[in-house]
């Protein structure tokens, strides 16, 4: 089925939303982050939260700067948009000092039965009004699928705690009840971006 995972009872038509899950879905990890000790305005402890695989060659998957940690960590990820839910160590191979996001790098040679998938970016093709579906760990509970809308594309960026302000930036809002463990998801559009 070509690395697909819809019912073969009700196979999904080219262009409807389970299509697009079924192409993105394999990219989605859930993240597991030990912070070994507390460092800049992390605390020492386990967190949770969802990441993407962004190039699959190079072994790159994007998140939330507050998933992760700028300090000593261990970090997995989990491919629970696939059957097998295979496991591979990440390690943080950039924090953005400013910005809300990091970059985690894994081995892909170590997946033997997760399909290879990415997601592409394309902060640009964000609409007012646009349905969307936020694919994540949601309350930390694996996979979940949300729908939800875009309601704002200039939002400001959030008064942040700690020692690093969000600066020169906008960020999305998009109405879809995710709770905790959802920091990280793709918010995708039906072009699965």
């Amino acid at each position: 089925n070509n690395g697909r995972y819809s019912n073969p009872q009700s196979p999904a038509q080219e262009g409807s939303w389970q299509a697009i899950l079924d192409q993105v879905v394999p990219a989605v990890v859930a993240l597991q982050v030990t912070a070994v000790r507390s460092f800049q305005d992390d605390c020492a402890g386990a967190h949770g939260g969802t990441g993407f695989v962004v190039d699959w060659d190079k072994g790159l998957m994007l998140t939330n700067r507050h998933v992760c940690t700028c300090g000593p960590e261990r970090t997995t990820a989990t491919f629970v948009g696939c059957p097998a839910m295979e496991e591979v160590s990440c390690s943080i191979a950039y924090v953005d000092p400013v910005h809300d996001f990091a970059i985690l790098k894994f081995d892909p040679e170590q997946l033997r039965q997760t399909p290879k998938a990415e997601i592409t970016l394309d902060p640009t093709g964000c609409r007012v009004g646009e349905e969307v579906r936020v694919v994540g760990n949601d309350s930390l509970e694996k996979l979940q699928i949300l729908s939800g809308t875009v309601a704002r594309i200039d939002r400001n960026p959030p008064d942040l705690a700690g020692d690093y302000h969000d600066e020169n930036t906008f960020y999305v809002l998009a109405s879809s009840g995710t709770r905790g463990g959802s920091s990280g998801s793709p918010v995708l559009n039906r072009q699965g971006r």
